[in-house]
């Protein structure tokens, strides 16, 4: 027994020696990722159990793969795939060494089908990826709301699929061109020693471009004056060269004067663009009318010129962002007054502002799909969520401003939604200049609620006031400003408090169902509520009300979706007896 022992031992170790090598040769030794572009290799390796230093194991793997598949899939990656095709598994004397390739779902085509004027190029250049591109759920849900809020698109959907041939995300892009190019002629008219003639021509997608051009030509003849002719045309590029910088220029002939604008800017685009810039230059002549007690007493040409420039950057992510601005503003304003019919509070200062600031800002932004809720038909993306922001800025003689002056201004939103049938929309925001010791208030709160049968009912109660500055800024209240059934200009004063509430009812089935492609017709009944004072006069006891009911149309082809209004409202608090009867208007969108 004593010389088998060491031949026992011997055989011992060399099976031990091989066991040893064996489970040397089945540890990990190194993982290799590749492909995963969106998220890093320590938030890959976080949903893994195979790792290095441990056993190899085939059915543990493939479990690291489903949990890499499923943590792509919740964030928006629906076409994630591992391409085990190209996967490696290497194993050596000294262990096993993994390279994993990760398709995280690339574009491999992109077609667009329905756009009849509409450029392919057009259309494919707003969307937030492109061929090569790695595919998201959001990525699409933004694009297509992009789409949507182009005036010369009606609807905008998009599909992704994917294509076992090429291995790749398929997207199809389906939209419908609407109606851009709108010419305008009016034949000159003739009465009381004067004609006018007015010739416009618009087009909100030149040459199936996307740029928009407005031109108009007006010719006025009056007795005992010149004949003027007038020409106001506007060019907007939105896409200088593809990129995401927007042009925007006008020329307007006036009484007053020439005016003209120049602006480039380049907007947030996409919730997740990180900057955005805005700069402009104009100089401006403008007629400037004084009311009290719904006459007009004063007018007055105002000359202005300015400048301004802002740049802004971005920090989050699509629904939870802060925002940081640097912005400059220069103004120059003189006025001079023309006609005087009665005596006035009218106190126009000329300025001469030079104003450096910053602004501070935090949202928190998400979109719900719905239709019948402010357009007629058309799906609508409303923005639900909440923001706030902070502007102050300060005026300097050092920076060439006639006096020094600090300019504080708070904004805040709030919007929500619930199961599609209540949305609020809340707003309010106070502007304070100290050294001139004035502010101005403004909120507005709406509530509306859809039901099943295309019917809103909309309510809004809005208010605005002044302080400090009487004779330099007014409120008017009337027909043009959701008091329907009085004058434009009826009522004037410091502060506002307004209430409206709207019924509105879509017409469908029948008849009407077999037009809606061409025209939607609706109808509305509303009573409206409103109250203007100076300084501390207000009285509860004395509204301006009024109620009516009125027709909608929307021709759903034309370009921008309008809604053409015609009310009848009856005034029912007109100081005026001769002026109680009631009072048609046409207008165009929604009062509120």
């Amino acid at each position: 027994m004593k010389l088998h022992y060491p031949i026992t031992l011997i055989f011992l170790s060399t099976i031990f020696s091989h066991t040893l090598m064996a489970m040397e040769s089945n540890l990990i030794q190194n993982i290799v990722l590749s492909g995963n572009e969106s998220f890093s290799d320590e938030q890959i390796h976080a949903k893994m159990k195979t790792e290095i230093g441990a056993n190899y194991d085939e059915e543990v793997l493939k479990q690291d793969f489903e949990r890499i598949i499923e943590f792509y899939r919740k964030h928006g990656f629906q076409f994630a795939r591992i391409d085990e095709m190209r996967q490696l598994i290497k194993e050596f004397a000294d262990g096993v060494f993994l390279h994993i390739y990760i398709d995280e779902g690339t574009i491999g085509e992109i077609s667009v089908e329905g756009n009849t004027r509409t450029k392919d190029y057009v259309i494919i250049r707003e969307l937030l990826f492109q061929v090569g591109d790695t595919y998201t759920v959001e990525d699409e849900l933004e694009s297509e709301r992009i789409l949507r809020r182009k005036s010369y698109l009606g609807t905008a959907e998009i599909e992704a699929t994917w294509d076992v041939e090429t291995m790749s995300v398929t997207i199809h892009v389906q939209v419908s061109d609407l109606w851009s190019f709108i010419p305008a002629l009016d034949l000159p008219a003739f009465g009381q020693g004067s004609s006018n003639f007015l010739m416009q021509i618009a087009d909100s997608n030149l040459f199936g471009s996307g740029n928009r051009l407005r031109f108009r030509y007006q010719i006025i003849n009056e007795d005992g004056e010149k004949t003027r002719s007038l020409v106001q045309s506007r060019y907007t590029v939105p896409r200088l060269s593809d990129s995401y910088w927007e042009f925007d220029g006008q020329y307007t002939q006036k009484r007053e004067g020439d005016s003209w604008e120049m602006r480039l800017r380049r907007p947030q685009y996409s919730l997740k663009t990180r900057w955005s810039a805005d700069l402009s230059i104009s100089e401006s002549f403008d007629e400037i009318r004084w009311y009290e007690h719904g006459k007009k007493t004063d007018t007055f040409d105002r000359s202005r010129q300015s400048h301004s420039g802002q740049i802004t950057r971005y920090f989050g992510d699509r629904h939870r962002q802060t925002q940081l601005s640097f912005w400059t503003l220069s103004r120059r304003s003189k006025f001079t007054q023309i006609e005087k019919l009665a005596p006035s509070d009218a106190d126009f200062q000329d300025r001469n502002i030079k104003m450096v600031g910053i602004l501070i800002g935090r949202r928190n932004v998400d979109f719900v799909r719905t239709r019948f809720l402010n357009q007629m038909g058309r799906v609508e993306d409303v923005g639900i969520g909440y923001g706030y922001s902070v502007s102050l800025g300060r005026a300097s003689p050092l920076f060439g401003s006639d006096r020094s002056d600090t300019s504080v201004s708070l904004r805040f939103f709030l919007s929500e939604a619930h199961e599609d049938l209540f949305f609020l929309n809340a707003q309010t925001g106070l502007t304070t200049r100290f050294a001139d010791k004035d502010s101005i208030f403004n909120t507005s709160v709406k509530l509306t609620r859809k039901d099943l049968f295309h019917q809103t009912l909309a309510a809004q109660v809005s208010t605005m006031m002044q302080f400090g500055l009487k004779g330099e800024s007014q409120i008017i209240l009337g027909g043009l400003n959701g008091l329907r059934g009085y004058d434009s200009r009826q009522f004037s004063g410091e502060n506002m408090l307004l209430f409206n509430i709207e019924s509105r009812t879509i017409f469908r089935g029948g008849a009407f169902r077999k037009l809606e492609n061409w025209i939607v017709l609706g109808s509305a009944v509303f009573a409206d509520v409103g109250y203007v004072w100076n300084g501390e006069e207000f009285d509860l006891r004395e509204p301006k009300r009024s109620v009516g009911f009125g027709l909608r149309v929307s021709i759903p082809k034309l370009s921008g979706s309008r809604i053409y209004r015609f009310d009848l409202a009856f005034p029912l608090d007109n100081p005026e007896e001769s002026s109680r009867n009631p009072v048609f208007t046409y207008g165009v969108g929604h009062v509120f």
